[in-house]
């Protein structure tokens, strides 16, 4: 048997907007941002529900992400859709695209998963001068107990969970000139109906991965908040 991932979890059922207020959040994120006429890369784009909204506006985005079976839902979703948008597998922490490619970066529930300052530097690498990056990310609470959070840290496979000012420190040591954050108590959140785009095949692993998932959302709720991370290089 395999030894499966949350993030294949996410693949498999092709689980969309999966972080706390899902594509509704995402939305009111993004309408609050000057978007025309930019070049956007969505950084971790799943099976692609971000980049088909922002495509919609006429927006100029490029979706990767490095799991081999997002993309290919992704794609499957764009080409029932009739647009030409193309998601790429590519991993954040060393992309393939030229310095200063791009005026926006949108990550949502990425960089935690990840090698977080080289992942930073490499955003920061693609991004034009006074380019601007959106980062939905959960930061924890002082109460979050040592015990969980490496519970957490282990089953995600999560380098660390930083606080808010972490996070600050971390896009400002990277060289991004300004960074704000707004947080968000997960219990203030709407619930939301995921869009799910289930494989045929499901490995019954799957299933015992999910309930630890619900498990751990659940202990953690009072003790991790979501934050709106805006950096501007």
């Amino acid at each position: 048997m395999m030894n499966h991932t949350y993030t294949d979890l996410l693949a498999t059922f092709g689980i969309g907007g999966a972080h706390p207020g899902g594509l509704e959040l995402t939305k009111t994120i993004l309408m609050e941002e000057t978007l025309v006429g930019k070049k956007l890369l969505e950084v971790g784009c799943g099976t692609g529900q971000s980049s088909l909204f922002i495509n919609s506006f006429g927006i100029d985005v490029t979706p990767i992400d490095k799991h081999p079976l997002m993309i290919k839902k992704a794609n499957k979703r764009f080409a029932k859709e009739s647009i030409q948008l193309c998601a790429q597998e590519m991993d954040i922490e060393d992309c393939d695209f030229e310095d200063c490619s791009f005026d926006f970066i949108l990550s949502e529930s990425v960089l935690s998963f990840t090698n977080t300052s080289k992942a930073i530097l490499e955003l920061m690498r693609v991004l034009k001068d006074d380019g601007r990056l959106v980062a939905v990310e959960m930061t924890k609470k002082s109460s979050l107990p040592s015990a969980l959070e490496e519970s957490m840290r282990k089953f995600y496979g999560m380098p660390a969970i930083m606080t808010k000012q972490e996070w600050e420190n971390r896009f400002l040591e990277s060289g991004f000139s300004s960074v704000s954050i707004s947080t968000y108590s997960l219990m203030d959140l709407e619930p939301t109906e995921p869009d799910i785009n289930p494989s045929n095949d499901i490995d019954e692993s799957l299933f015992e991965i999910m309930h630890q998932h619900e498990k751990l959302t659940q202990e953690s709720q009072e003790h991790i908040e979501l934050s709106i991370i805006k950096a501007k290089k």
